[in-house]
C-alpha cells in the first residue's frame, strides 16, 4: 500500500485535496498531527506514563446545499480515497441546508508569536518526572498536609493545516503543558482539599514548587470551616472561580445557542446585561492565551471580539454557518471551534478576557469590608443553566470580616442568575491570571453585590 507523502499536515491536506477534486463538489481538508504525554505520581512514585501520537484528517464536502463529513486515521492513498468518497456520499444523502458554505480565502493571517516552543520536545522525560515529584513534595512539605491525591503533568503538541477548494490554505503549530495537583489537609477528623497548578508552553515555564504550595495553602486555609448564616451578601469571587463561572456562561454567547433559542442572551443584543464596570471579550490573539491561534477551526482569521462593553451586550460569537444564518451582513468572528479532525466545526470561545479593575485581591477585600470570599466552587455542570440563566452552586471560602478574609466556610450554596450576577458586579481587582482549567481565561477577582448565600 502506497503511503501519501505526509511529512507535515499541510502536505497531507494538499495531497487529499488534489485527490478529491470532483466537478460540482467543494472540499475542505482538516489535517492534524499531534503528540501527547501524561505523567501521574502518588506518594513519591510515578504511577503512570502515557503517550500518544494521534494523526488524521477530516473531510467536509459540499454538494450544492448539502453537506457531508467523514474522517480517517488511515493516511495511505487508499485511506484518503475512501474517506473522500465517504464525505461526498454523505453530502449527497444529506438534506439541503441553505446556510452551509465553506469560508473563502483570508487576505492574511495575524502573526501570533510564541505558540510553539522547542523546549517541550527537547526536555528529557526524567526532567518532566522531576517536576511532578517536586510539586508533590512541595505540597507535602507544608504543615498539616496529609496527602496529595494525585499530581499530574500533561503536555501536547499540535500541528494543524486546513486547505479547501475555496482557496483556504493555512497551517499552524502550538505546544502546551501544565502541572496540576490536589492536596489534602487534616486537622483531627477534619479533611479539606485545595488545588494548585502551573501552565505554559514548555516545561521551563512551569513552577512546580509554587503549584505545590498553592494547593497546600488552599487546603490548609479551609481547616475549621463550617456553614455560615444564610444571608444576602456581597461575594468576592476568586479569579479561578470567576474564570469557571464565565467559561460556563460563555456558551450563551455562541450564535448557535442564540439561534436555537438556548441562550438567555438571545433577545438582548445592544441591551444592558451587566454592570458598567464589566467589559468582557473573546480574544483569539491574546498574548499568553492558550486558545490563541492565527486561524480558527475552518481557516478564518481569529480576532478579538467584544462581548460586553461597559455592561452592554455588543456581539455574539460566529462561525461561517451561523453568520450566514444570521444574515444582515453578519460574518464569522473566527470562532469555529474544533477539538480534533474527528468532528465538524461548532462555535466556541478562544480566550475569555475580563478587563481588570484596580488593586490586589487584598485591596478588593478591604474595599468590600464585609461579605464572603469564594475560593472554590462545585456543581458547575448541573448548577449553571445557559438557557434559563440560573446559577445554583456549592462553594467554599472565607467570610470577609473588617476587610480581610477571616473564618473559613463550607457547605454553603449561592443562588442567582446570569443577568443579576453580571449586573451585580460592584468592584474588580487587577490580579488577573491565565486560568487554563476551564478552557482559557484571563480573569481578575471581582465582587458581586446582593448574592443569596444559603448556609445554616
Amino acid at each position: 500500500m502506497m503511503t501519501v507523502v505526509a511529512s507535515s499536515p499541510l502536505a497531507l491536506a494538499r495531497a487529499a485535496l488534489e485527490r478529491g477534486h470532483r466537478p460540482g463538489v467543494a472540499l475542505e481538508v482538516y489535517a492534524q498531527f499531534g503528540r501527547t504525554l501524561s505523567i501521574k505520581a502518588f506518594g513519591g512514585e510515578v504511577e503512570s506514563v502515557a503517550s500518544a501520537e494521534p494523526r488524521g484528517l477530516g473531510i467536509r464536502a459540499l454538494v450544492g446545499e448539502r453537506r457531508g463529513y467523514a474522517y480517517t486515521g488511515d493516511l495511505s492513498a487508499t485511506g484518503l480515497d475512501l474517506v473522500l468518497a465517504e464525505a461526498v456520499a454523505n453530502a449527497r444523502a444529506a438534506d439541503p441546508d441553505p446556510f452551509v458554505a465553506l469560508p473563502g480565502k483570508a487576505a492574511a493571517y495575524p502573526l501570533v508569536a510564541g505558540l510553539w516552543r522547542r523546549g517541550l520536545s527537547r526536555t528529557a522525560l526524567a526532567d518532566k518526572v522531576r517536576l511532578v515529584l517536586e510539586a508533590e513534595a512541595a505540597a507535602l512539605g507544608e504543615p498539616e498536609i496529609e496527602a496529595v491525591e494525585e499530581t499530574t503533568y500533561a503536555e501536547s503538541e499540535a500541528r494543524v493545516a486546513i486547505v479547501s477548494s475555496e482557496g483556504v490554505e493555512a497551517q499552524m503549530e502550538q505546544t502546551f503543558c501544565y502541572l496540576y495537583l490536589l492536596a489534602h489537609a487534616r486537622r483531627g477528623t477534619e479533611l479539606e482539599s485545595g488545588q494548585g497548578f502551573s501552565a505554559g508552553r514548555e516545561p521551563a515555564d512551569l513552577d512546580a514548587v509554587s503549584a505545590g504550595q498553592e494547593a497546600a495553602g488552599k487546603a490548609r486555609v479551609l481547616l475549621g470551616a463550617e456553614p455560615c448564616p444564610t444571608a444576602t451578601r456581597t461575594v468576592v469571587f476568586d479569579r479561578e472561580v470567576a474564570a469557571a463561572l464565565l467559561a460556563t456562561i460563555s456558551a450563551a454567547f455562541g450564535a448557535d445557542a442564540v439561534q436555537k433559542g438556548r441562550s438567555v442572551f438571545a433577545p438582548l443584543l445592544g441591551e444592558v446585561v451587566a454592570s458598567p464596570l464589566l467589559s468582557l471579550s473573546d480574544d483569539g490573539l491574546a498574548p499568553g492565551g492558550m486558545g490563541s491561534a492565527p486561524f480558527d477551526g475552518e481557516g478564518v482569521a481569529q480576532q478579538s471580539t467584544s462581548l460586553i462593553s461597559g455592561g452592554i451586550l455588543t456581539s455574539f460569537l460566529h462561525n461561517t454557518y451561523t453568520a450566514r444564518k444570521q444574515g444582515a451582513g453578519a460574518v464569522s468572528s473566527g470562532n469555529a471551534s474544533r477539538s480534533s479532525y474527528r468532528g465538524l466545526p461548532g462555535v466556541g470561545s478562544t480566550n475569555l478576557v475580563l478587563a481588570p479593575g484596580r488593586g490586589s485581591l487584598d485591596d478588593l477585600l478591604a474595599r468590600v469590608g464585609e461579605g464572603l470570599y469564594v475560593e472554590s466552587i462545585s456543581g458547575l455542570h448541573s448548577g449553571v443553566n445557559p438557557v434559563s440563566g440560573e446559577i445554583s452552586v456549592g462553594v467554599t471560602g472565607r467570610l470577609i470580616e473588617r476587610g480581610v478574609a477571616g473564618r473559613p466556610v463550607r457547605e454553603v450554596t449561592i443562588a442567582t442568575d446570569f443577568l443579576t450576577f453580571l449586573k451585580g458586579v460592584v468592584d474588580i481587582a487587577a490580579d488577573s491570571r491565565w486560568i487554563p482549567l476551564y478552557g482559557s481565561a484571563l480573569c481578575p477577582s471581582f465582587a458581586v453585590d446582593g448574592v443569596a448565600v444559603s448556609g445554616t
